[in-house]
């Protein structure tokens, strides 16, 4: 009985932390604290406490940044952002500077993931550039023009500082991507896709041959589970699976992750598509989408390097029809465009 009970306990343990593993648990909280920070501002008149507490939600919510990057982690980061503005002007006795400050630094830190699709890894980074500078302009102002108080000084430094750090790291990121990609892929259209065969996130075996005379194939390379963009990307292809579907289009990602890694993210992300294991990047190499001295801090470090966003559109017969714009690293290959190059296929 003793034993039983030990087991049952060991898989609700197990089940617990699957749960936890698979949900935002700190964008979550990080919601439920910035949302404490309402009464204590409004019904207690608690200032200080009110824009340390949404502050503290702010953060907190950071920590699911590279997990899952879903629609509730921008708002929650939004809310929490502008509560702690408006924790800080509060009564609102002087322009809300600070109110600002902490918007435009809230969108200058999620503010490519959330226009991921427009916005990429390379382009406009104008965004960031400009948002910080707004950003640090009004906190200056604010408390030059409005406020004298040491925690509306401090308050907002971290959140500017890893803005900072974001700024930077996209800035450095789009140098080392299109420096790479200046000359293409490897691959190029109107060319036979190099074939492959890697496993999926279940362990079992894919490869190019599989679709022969088949079925068309997206083919979606991807930088890892640690990489922000790439979840968007494959939300987005996700979001549009049926309409490739219908035109005989199969989706598959490949990354540099293992084989549990990526079986977990699919899970974690809501995929319906295979996600392959390329330890050792050989195919991100033949296909010429590869960067072997990479530097960036906030990268998973693998050994060989780090595979480069792309996708490649190959019919049936093997040959590569369509191909991401090296000089756009990370685009999303939108349906109006390739669709018609399907209809002439089919």
């Amino acid at each position: 009985m003793i034993q039983n009970y030990r087991k049952s306990d060991a898989l609700r343990k197990t089940y617990i932390y699957t749960a936890m593993k698979n949900k935002p648990v700190y964008t979550l909280s990080g919601l439920v604290v910035s949302l404490v920070a309402v009464p204590l501002l409004f019904l207690f008149h608690l200032q200080t406490t009110a824009a340390i507490t949404a502050a503290a939600g702010y953060f907190i919510a950071c920590k699911d940044f590279s997990k899952f990057t879903s629609p509730l982690q921008f708002i929650t980061q939004v809310f929490a952002g502008l509560m702690t503005g408006v924790a800080l002007e509060y009564p609102f006795e002087h322009f809300p500077f600070l109110l600002l400050t902490m918007f435009f630094v809230t969108l200058n830190t999620f503010g490519r993931i959330m226009f991921f699709k427009f916005f990429a890894y390379t382009g406009k980074t104008w965004f960031e550039l400009s948002t910080l500078a707004i950003a640090i302009g009004t906190h200056i102002a604010g408390n030059m023009v409005g406020h004298s108080d040491m925690l509306s000084w401090l308050l907002p430094v971290p959140a500017l500082i890893f803005g900072c750090i974001i700024t930077w790291g996209i800035v450095k990121d789009k140098k080392q991507l299109l420096n790479t990609t200046m000359k293409g892929y490897r691959v190029a259209i109107g060319s036979t896709a190099p074939p492959f065969s890697l496993p999926d996130q279940n362990g079992k075996a894919v490869s190019l041959a599989d679709f022969h005379g088949d079925r068309h194939l997206l083919l979606i390379f991807v930088r890892g589970d640690w990489c922000p963009g790439c979840h968007m990307m494959l939300r987005t292809y996700q979001r549009e699976a049926e309409r490739f579907k219908t035109k005989n289009i199969f989706v598959l990602s490949i990354g540099p992750d293992p084989v549990g890694v990526n079986q977990e993210m699919v899970e974690r992300l809501g995929l319906d598509f295979r996600v392959l294991s390329d330890e050792g990047q050989k195919i991100a190499m033949t296909y010429g989408v590869q960067i072997q001295d990479y530097d960036n801090a906030f990268a998973e470090k693998y050994e060989e390097g780090i595979p480069l966003p792309a996708s490649f559109l190959i019919d049936k017969n093997g040959i590569v029809r369509y191909v991401s714009r090296p000089y756009k690293v990370g685009e999303f290959l939108n349906p109006s465009l390739i669709f018609p190059i399907i209809e002439k296929l089919n």
